[in-house]
């Protein structure tokens, strides 16, 4: 399951022309110009609008979740000294997964 904004990013057609997971940081997956509904309220009322679509190939792995919710609770800690640990854990997982030459520096890594 895709978490939009982390590990699917939705952007008007042409507007980029690649993404990065806001997770792992690996290139993600493109489609193009394709009708979908960008959140929940749009699904629900059957809206549709053509976007490009980027999904993290890595999102369903037990491994990215972990991750995504390290990601979150760092982003919701108020404490630095507990984010910087799970900075510590995010690093080692990421490299234990992700090759370096496919990752970049997601920007909570600091």
């Amino acid at each position: 399951m895709h978490h939009k904004g982390y590990d699917i990013i939705y952007a008007e057609p042409g507007e980029l022309d690649e993404a990065r997971c806001r997770v792992c940081g690996t290139a993600c997956d493109a489609r193009r110009d394709v009708p979908t509904a960008a959140g929940l309220a749009e699904s629900m009322a059957g809206s549709k609008r053509r976007r490009d679509v980027f999904t993290c190939p890595h999102a369903a792995t037990e491994w990215h979740v972990l991750a995504l919710k390290l990601v979150q609770e760092i982003e919701r800690t108020p404490s630095k000294r507990l984010a910087e640990l799970m900075r510590l854990d995010l690093r080692d997982l990421l490299s234990e997964h992700v090759p370096d030459d496919a990752r970049h520096a997601p920007e909570w890594l600091g």
